[in-house]
């Protein structure tokens, strides 16, 4: 179901927040005038041409909208996405009345659409609650913008040759055979998506098809995976002891897994794996943990200032 519901009191502001729910690619595009950003990103967005503002895709089915708080652009704001679709009948108060402000009301919101289990402490301990809180300085930011990862899974992507142990991995990682695996190269057609947690970082997992020339539909899968690696956050680039590792699309962020481990040691390999004989990815979680957010900003004691904060006070 597609809903739009305005979060902030109906009386003039600085900002607003309207929470859109459902195909929010799909009722936003049209207003926005060019496709919505990806899950994890806040993006500054010209609304249609009565407003400029943020916008923050929280989830695929969702996105906050932060125009300027006049009642009467709030009212527009709704009113197009209405038009493009949307049930107007989930229009409330603000959600958490109890919130000292509109600060920690924000607060809240991001702890109840928080992705990674690791959030929530950090969001309690070092969440901007304040209204009066003095603005951030460009470190702070660029912590943030680490911890965000907390709050909208990341992409990995596992690339590399057919036969390499891709889905192997995959299965082991997310505790189920959700891929088929066999010893014939090329059994994975398209790819498959698993959450997985990370050392408290939930990622969108991603098994995709190996890599090789093709022809019909193989290659049409192999196709549309190219285009998803090259937007991938990271990629494990996979090999076996007698592969040579690929190497990623566009120069994408990349760490290099030697599986088959109990063959020998793949000399380029980063980390080394023999996937039957683990018992714990705890190496591998804590390096893709670490490639998002560094145990110094995981440690550190500064402040959190999560999307939804920064787009209230416009930073």
């Amino acid at each position: 179901m597609n809903t739009v519901c305005v979060r902030t009191p109906r009386t003039p502001g600085a900002i607003g927040l309207v929470e859109v729910r459902g195909d929010v690619g799909r009722l936003l595009k049209p207003i926005l005038g060019r496709p919505l950003a990806p899950v994890g990103k806040l993006r500054r967005e010209s609304f249609g041409d009565f407003d400029d503002g943020l916008v923050y895709r929280f989830a695929e089915d969702g996105a906050y909208c932060f125009p300027h708080a006049g009642p009467m652009v709030v009212r527009m704001l709704v009113d197009a996405l209405v038009k493009q679709g949307a049930d107007a009948q989930g229009m409330v108060a603000p959600a958490f009345p109890e919130a000292a402000g509109p600060t920690e009301a924000m607060l809240l919101a991001t702890l109840a659409n928080a992705a990674s289990p690791r959030a929530i402490d950090l969001l309690i301990e070092r969440g901007i609650r304040e209204d009066s809180a003095a603005k951030p300085t460009a470190q702070d930011l660029k912590r943030s913008q680490q911890l965000d990862h907390l709050l909208s899974p990341p992409t990995v992507a596992i690339f590399g040759p057919p036969n390499a142990g891709k889905s192997t991995l995959f299965n082991a990682l997310a505790d189920q055979d959700v891929a088929l695996v066999d010893a014939i190269a090329g059994t994975t057609r398209d790819h498959l998506e698993q959450l997985w947690v990370a050392d408290g970082l939930v990622v969108r997992l991603v098994d995709t098809a190996g890599v090789h020339k093709s022809t019909g539909l193989e290659a049409a899968a192999i196709k549309r995976q190219v285009k998803l690696i090259e937007t991938a956050d990271l990629i494990l680039t996979v090999a076996n002891p007698d592969q040579d590792f690929l190497t990623p699309p566009n120069e994408r962020s990349a760490l290099r897994i030697g599986l088959q481990s109990d063959r020998g040691i793949h000399p380029k390999a980063e980390l080394s794996l023999c996937v039957p004989k683990e018992t714990t990815f705890t190496n591998l979680a804590l390096a893709v943990r670490e490639h998002f957010i560094s145990d110094a900003v995981a440690n550190h004691s500064g402040p959190w200032w999560y999307p939804a904060a920064r787009a209230l006070r416009n930073v």
